[in-house]
């Protein structure tokens, strides 16, 4: 039998329950679920149902997908390195390179992937006896990816070899400009590609477009680490190692990178990339990565680090250096070994994030009115632009943007006769590809990334038709939109049913992030019996179950920087009143032996 809405966890039949007005305008969502399937999980791998349910509803509906959901192996689930193209042959320039101990540089992005990339295949250099180079360019100055003037400097330096991580693939001229001076390039890079390849000595990239590598959802760091597992193959076949008397690198304590790459770039957490998360948090726990681990203690993190922290606690910190400050900090802090030098480098981005937050908070607030005075949260996506904005805040307002209105959003700043933006998008809508689609139509000087995010440089006179195509390109139809607006509850609990069994119950389906999200869950009917403003702009609110069979178990609900929200007020001014909650559990960040419940929306039945 078929039910519209989940059991309650004490098997009561939820079957028939209303929830009413959604505060945040929300659309409720208990998926349909095949109750002889969800049966079977549970007598299979003997768990209960509420694990069951959150497994089903993220299309794992065999025991065997279960195993590899819930432990997920790298050697069962990573591919052969060399199925990429051009892998062999960049593996034989970078192991003549190394033979003719010619200077190699990394030529990486100024965010967390691009940071993580560089320090993953300077780690493995040095695990050879090889220091290389690292060039991050300064956002500012010099933008996004390669550039003329770049390998100019590196050329003069003396640089035989580059390799690009992150960037790259739409990076045409400034690559040909490489190749005219003499210097040879390999790509490494997961953006979305055209029908037509820089020119470089190789170019690897799951995205090309004439790839057929089953991995299409890689960040870039996982891409390098792909480049490491050849790199030593290859070096292996030759005995490498044992001519030059050296151990051969253990790859595996490089997953703490490739986890916080994948994670920060909002990669999908199916297949390899769970197995790359899962086993790379393992190595982030025993804080083998002295930068990684001064960060840990930076923000006082004494607990199991989880997939959150990275992509809310650390990804933030090491972003700050390119946003605002300089960007090859956060590839300084994840590969030194030194210490001192790690403290000092985070206590920077740690200052550098603190700027970042003050310039966000002014521009924020300018952009929605723009949106609300434009109405533009009716286009397929909204853009905006300034001439004050800091171009290192722009994807972070986009992504606001896109978190509170439930669509794209794209945020422009202008400088002199050139525009650049970044943008963000929702689940159905491709940002990427339109985005490479306006630069193939000759709308953008540089634009590119993948589905869920994108960057672009316009000419100023191209601005108005390039947003034109853009809105037009997006908007194929309602569901995209609908679907943004749905929030999806696995499970309805009453207050009762809220336990730490409950967390272990839902920890083992960890890590949770894009593609596998945390749990939500709903309390029904329950009674709002305190509501008060905590730490200045959060709102927490004790709640207990209506039916006084279930006892008079009371439970903590936050809701965070939402005092003067909507659902905030809402939350403040039902005291007294039945409601019922939306959200996720987790134990307490300040008390273990308690549980929180992070509220994302109410509603009430009327």
């Amino acid at each position: 039998m078929k039910r519209v809405l989940k059991m309650l966890a004490e098997s009561n039949n939820a079957e028939g329950i209303k929830f009413g007005r959604s505060i945040r305008g929300l659309d409720w969502k208990f998926e349909e679920g095949c109750e002889r399937t969800i049966r079977t999980l549970c007598q299979k791998l003997n768990i209960n149902e509420v694990l069951a349910r959150i497994l089903y509803n993220r299309d794992v509906k065999t025991a065997e997908e279960a195993e590899n959901f819930l432990d997920p192996k790298l050697k069962n689930l990573i591919h052969n390195p060399f199925a990429l193209k051009d892998m062999d042959k960049a593996s034989k320039r970078i192991i003549d390179a190394i033979n003719n101990k010619e200077k190699i540089c990394v030529f990486g992005d100024y965010d967390v992937d691009g940071a993580t990339s560089s320090a993953l295949l300077k780690r493995f250099f040095r695990d050879l006896n090889i220091e290389i180079g690292v060039y991050i360019p300064n956002r500012l100055k010099e933008g996004y990816g390669p550039n003329k003037l770049a390998f100019d400097k590196l050329k003069e330096e003396g640089y035989s070899l580059v390799i690009t991580v992150d960037c790259g693939i739409v990076s045409f001229e400034p690559l040909k400009h490489a190749k005219d001076i003499g210097l040879e390039v390999i790509i490494v890079d997961h953006h979305l590609g055209i029908e037509q390849l820089p020119e470089a000595i190789a170019v690897i990239n799951p995205n090309r477009f004439d790839e057929d590598f089953p991995y299409k959802y890689m960040a870039a760091v996982g891409v390098a680490f792909m480049v490491t597992v050849a790199l030593r193959a290859k070096l292996r076949e030759e005995d490498w190692f044992v001519k030059n008397n050296i151990k051969e690198p253990d790859l595996l304590k490089l997953l703490d990178l490739v986890a916080l790459g994948t994670v920060c770039d909002v990669m999908i957490l199916k297949g390899v990339n769970r197995a790359f998360v899962t086993q790379g948090l393992k190595i982030i726990a025993k804080r083998g990565n002295v930068g990684i681990a001064t960060l840990a203690n930076l923000v006082k993190l004494d607990s199991e680090p989880k997939a959150h922290h990275l992509g809310y606690v650390f990804g933030p910190r090491i972003n700050a250096g390119g946003r605002v400050g300089e960007g090859i900090l956060g590839t300084y802090l994840l590969s030194t070994e030194c210490p001192k030098e790690a403290y000092n480098i985070a206590m920077q981005l740690e200052k550098y994030n603190e700027e970042r937050r003050s310039i966000e908070i002014k521009a924020l607030e300018e952009a929605i009115e723009q949106i609300e005075k434009n109405r533009l949260y009716n286009n397929s996506i909204m853009l905006v632009q300034s001439k004050d904005w800091h171009i290192g805040i722009l994807g972070i307002l986009a992504s606001k943007l896109k978190e509170k209105y439930s669509r794209p959003a794209g945020v422009m700043v202008i400088k002199e006769d050139t525009a650049k933006g970044s943008a963000r998008s929702i689940t159905g809508l491709d940002l990427g590809r339109a985005l490479a689609s306006a630069k193939t139509e000759g709308l953008l000087l540089e634009g590119g990334g993948h589905a869920m995010a994108g960057g672009f440089t316009v000419e100023i006179s191209k601005m108005q038709p390039f947003c034109d195509y853009l809105i037009n390109k997006l908007d194929i139809g309602a569901e995209p939109f609908i679907k943004a607006k749905e929030l999806h509850i696995d499970h309805v609990l009453s207050v009762a049913s809220v336990n730490h069994k409950l967390i272990e119950d839902i920890n083992i389906a960890a890590p949770y992030g894009s593609g596998n999200p945390a749990p939500k869950f709903a309390l029904h009917d329950v009674i709002i019996t305190r509501a008060l403003i905590v730490g200045g702009y959060h709102v927490m609110v004790i709640v207990t179950d209506k039916k006084v069979d279930r006892g008079n178990k009371v439970q903590k609900c936050i809701l965070f920087k939402g005092s003067e929200t909507d659902l905030g007020q809402f939350l403040l001014n039902s005291i007294g009143k039945k409601i019922n909650i939306a959200g996720t559990i987790q134990a307490s960040s300040f008390d273990k032996n308690k549980i929180d419940f992070i509220i994302e929306d109410a509603s009430v039945n009327e």
